[in-house]
């Protein structure tokens, strides 16, 4: 079995296994999990997923996860749903168990969901129900210099996935877009991408959700544009509406990006990190701008809040 096993894939992890029609699971070492090969999500990436993370032991943002989970589903006009009550259980002793083996750590947590496996016939009607797969591993602390200095994304050619072919809304795992779309920008020197829609106005980035600060406004692209409905992005703007923050969810394009005095991404796994260079051209000054470094703070400050109020699943190793 270890003789499948790379350097690439995190030894450090726990994955948790459903089975199709059934309300048992097991929890296996990475080297024993495998997707079996009359899977749709193999064959014609036939799935839905959610990413959520933990912190101090706490599953954040737990019920807007699966919200969006389901909605995906619905999105994807699927005729049969899981049992989320199994993928809640599945999500909490895949962690408890990561934390019991290998200690307390915040961890990225995933939660795939297959359409189900048949014959390899693109009509889902010829398979059987959905299953659930979770992998849970740590998230390392992200490096200083991303908050002090930035990244630097790129711009490229490849444009977003239209509303009418396959929506941006459901968080699919039928991922080939975003993939041609982060190759083309670390070829152009990026570390991720800035995309854009047919129409040419700004989407989101590979993985994440973008804003920019515009004479002093915060402007994130408004979902028409075709984007995720990103969770974090959600907290963002009830933050800006909050503070007194002048935001707008809007449509603009790249030149308003190369233009723009800040911008940022957001993400679940990464809250907020500052984009200071695209396409080698400074962004603002090329530093952190003060609104970004402002609601990166009231960000955390917020998360930190909701976490003191919720049970730990440290408590239940």
């Amino acid at each position: 079995m270890n003789g499948f096993m790379n350097t690439h894939i995190p030894e450090k992890s726990k994955v948790a296994i459903s089975f199709p029609g059934r309300s048992d699971f097991r929890v296996v070492p990475p080297n024993e999990a495998y997707v079996r090969v009359f899977d749709r999500s193999f064959h014609f990436g036939d799935s839905v997923y959610e990413v959520v993370r933990t912190y101090d032991g706490v599953l954040f943002g737990m019920k807007e996860h699966t919200d969006r989970l389901r909605n995906s589903m619905k999105l994807g006009l699927w005729a049969h749903l899981p049992d989320f009550s199994l993928i809640e259980r599945m999500i909490k002793d895949t962690c408890r168990q990561y934390f019991s083996e290998f200690g307390r750590k915040d961890l990225y947590v995933r939660v795939t969901v297959s359409r189900g496996i048949g014959d390899t016939n693109i009509d889902p009607t010829t398979c059987g129900q959905p299953y659930a797969v979770v992998i849970a591993k740590e998230i390392p602390p992200a490096p200083d210099w991303h908050a002090t200095k930035g990244v630097e994304f790129a711009t490229v050619q490849r444009r977003r996935n239209s509303h009418e072919a396959l929506p941006p809304s459901m968080k699919s795992g039928n991922y080939l877009n975003n993939v041609l779309a982060i190759v083309e920008a670390k070829h152009n020197g990026g570390s991720d991408a800035v995309m854009v829609n047919a129409h040419g106005f700004v989407t989101e980035g590979t993985t994440n959700n973008l804003f920019i600060v515009k004479n002093g406004v915060v402007w994130t692209p408004s979902m028409d544009a075709g984007i995720l409905e990103g969770i974090t992005r959600a907290m963002i703007l009830n933050l800006c509406r909050q503070h007194k923050i002048p935001v707008e969810e809007r449509l603009f394009t790249i030149q308003d990006v190369f233009s723009c005095e800040e911008l940022f991404l957001s993400s679940t796994t990464r809250e907020i990190v500052p984009i200071t260079k695209l396409d080698g051209q400074a962004i603002g000054n090329a530093k952190p701008g003060p609104v970004t470094v402002s609601l990166r703070k009231l960000l955390r400050e917020h998360i930190a809040s909701e976490v003191k109020k919720q049970p730990s699943l440290f408590e239940m190793v």
